[in-house]
């Protein structure tokens, strides 16, 4: 008979029994020396639209919280937390409110510490309002619709300007621009797509373009997505103002911008207030007769930044485009990493006051230091850019400025 065949003799069971519970007492039976070594780990919801309508800047902006949670990780970690890892769990709002409302849900069940992203006004709105049901601490990385920040909620922390703020150095910065080249722009045209982010704005814009001393001709507005931009560009050239101001996402841009290249109505200037295309390497690099002149008011880095252009190069090399959404996203997970330090603690009420008393500086935004108001991080300040030579300048403000106005466009 094989050992293996041998009965188990009473000497054998007490001894095998033995030896079991020693490894048993000692932990190396249930929880081998690899799981016990396992650091520490810190749960983090990124909530992007990475499917639907919205799905280009999603993907944007998961790439550049992902890119920001390596960083943080291969540089040790949260130190004040035995250098726990960030854990990032990766979410679909699936570019609609509810699809964002529903991974609340599941991130919520999953214990995150906080949720960094949404993107879309709409979208920011029902996750914020989701979020605050679980006193979950929200970090909004773009959503610019002022209401997501005026309904007092405590758990909900907007990093970027504004469309309030954005809209009034928009228009500040147009007039100026305006004035230094003589005033050839006198009427408007505004084309917006219609949710909560185009619909606010183009209110905004109507209120006091006309103190600026601008004329409306028309407001049009359309949905997301829309396929055709044929009528609206009709309407336009047969008006033929001064100056189109889009406001859309990034396919409606793209397709309004080729489209009125291709029926040839050129404007003296085409100025965009978050422009969902006007401030994009992507745009530039595959419609670049479309993007040539076009001025806008957006979210943009610090060019003048070595942190910026290091993090510009990382991401080319990478082969993605250096966009809003993603260096934003960016800057939301390092905002988080920052309050997670001072607060010692993944704890939601202690990383919610940590995020309520941030002074965090960013080395990539033309920023000041984090100050959050009911919300709102008034240290942010958008900028003025324009496509320059095939590349995106930033025009105003003037300390972060690397080029000059182009206006009105070249005949």
């Amino acid at each position: 008979m094989s050992e293996q065949k041998k009965p188990l003799s009473r000497r054998r069971f007490l001894a095998t029994t033995a030896l079991g519970a020693a490894a048993a007492a000692s932990g190396t039976l249930a929880m081998p020396s690899i799981l016990r070594a396992q650091a520490p780990r810190v749960k983090v919801g990124l909530l992007h639209p990475v499917t639907g309508a919205l799905s280009y800047s999603g993907q944007q902006g998961r790439i550049g919280a992902t890119m920001a949670v390596e960083e943080i990780n291969a540089a040790g970690g949260i130190k004040a937390l035995n250098g726990a890892k960030i854990d990032p769990m990766l979410g679909d709002a699936q570019s609609t409110p509810d699809g964002g409302t529903a991974e609340v849900e599941k991130m919520n069940a999953a214990e995150v510490s906080c949720i960094v992203g949404g993107y879309a006004s709409s979208i920011c709105l029902a996750v914020s309002q989701a979020a605050a049901r679980y006193d979950l601490p929200y970090t909004v990385d773009v959503g610019v619709a002022d209401s997501i920040v005026t309904r007092g909620l405590k758990n909900t922390f907007r990093f970027g300007p504004g469309f309030g703020i954005i809209a009034k150095t928009a228009l500040d910065n147009l007039a100026t621009i305006n004035d230094q080249a003589g005033k050839p722009a006198k009427t408007v045209i505004i084309v917006h797509e219609d949710s909560l982010f185009g619909s606010g704005l183009a209110k905004l814009l109507n209120a006091q373009l006309p103190a600026k001393g601008f004329e409306i001709l028309e407001t049009i507005p359309h949905p997301t997505p829309t396929r055709d931009f044929n009528t609206v560009v009709l309407k336009i050239k047969a008006q033929n103002p001064d100056l189109v101001i889009p406001a859309n996402y990034y396919n409606e841009y793209v397709l309004l911008a080729r489209t009125m290249l291709e029926q040839h109505v050129r404007p003296k200037g085409i100025y965009s207030v978050l422009g969902g295309a006007a401030s994009s390497y992507k745009f530039v690099k595959e419609f670049p007769d479309a993007a040539k002149y076009i001025m806008d008011c957006n979210h943009w880095f610090n060019p003048k930044s070595d942190k910026a252009q290091e993090l510009k190069k990382k991401v080319e090399d990478k082969g993605q485009f250096f966009t809003y959404e993603l260096y934003m996203n960016y800057n939301a997970v390092h905002l988080v990493a920052d309050a997670l330090e001072r607060a010692g603690s993944a704890d939601r009420a202690k990383l919610t006051a940590a995020l309520a008393a941030s002074t965090f500086a960013s080395p990539i935004m033309p920023y000041g230091p984090t100050k959050f108001v009911n919300g709102q991080n008034e240290g942010a300040a958008p900028a003025n850019t324009q496509v320059l030579d095939n590349d995106i300048k930033v025009i105003l403000p003037p300390e972060f400025a690397n080029a000059k106005a182009v206006f009105p466009i070249p005949a």
